[in-house]
């Protein structure tokens, strides 16, 4: 990850936990989600390194509560709980499998709403395009909250940047 990229993700993250009734203390409960169609040592050294750069640059990261979750399809996800540090041990994707199915923000978003409404920060590792098949959906799903404390990382070669959810 290059230092813009990291300088990124800092900004990007103190906005979404500085957003008016987002977080108030105590410990962090956020989500990770990752699209499975990426490579393993992409995943593995992006997690790594988010969570290096989480941690270095605030006492809030230090006990985390993380929700894995896997986006595998439109139709399967699996989620695991884990601890923030895990993230850097070598051996914390090792159940990681790649499958290229097609997949849509639409079923991504209506899950985040459905089972991780309680996490202050969700990020997404996804591939180099996010597909949407229904706007007015996706729109839906990201107000009132979700919007405004998830950011998306596409893979591109060329230019990599964080989006926050109300970007997209």
């Amino acid at each position: 990850m290059d230092l813009m990229l990291k300088m990124g993700l800092k900004n990007g993250v103190e906005r979404v936990l500085h957003v008016p009734g987002n977080y108030t203390g105590g410990i962090l409960e956020m989500t990770l989600v990752i699209d499975c169609s990426l490579p393993k040592d992409y995943v593995k050294n992006m997690a790594a390194e988010i969570a290096a750069v989480l941690r270095s640059h605030s006492e809030i990261f230090r006990n985390v509560r993380l929700n894995l979750l896997y986006w595998k399809s439109d139709l399967e996800f699996e989620n695991k709980v884990l601890p923030f540090s895990f993230l850097q041990m070598s051996g914390s994707f090792e159940d990681y499998i790649v499958m290229e199915e097609k997949k849509g923000l639409d079923m991504l978003s209506a899950k985040l709403k459905l089972l991780h409404a309680r996490s202050k920060l969700i990020l997404v590792l996804a591939g180099e395009t996010l597909t949407v098949y229904d706007r007015e959906e996706v729109n839906r799903n990201m107000r009132p909250f979700l919007g405004k404390k998830s950011l998306f990382l596409c893979r591109k070669e060329g230019e990599m940047k964080w989006m926050r959810g109300t970007e997209l």
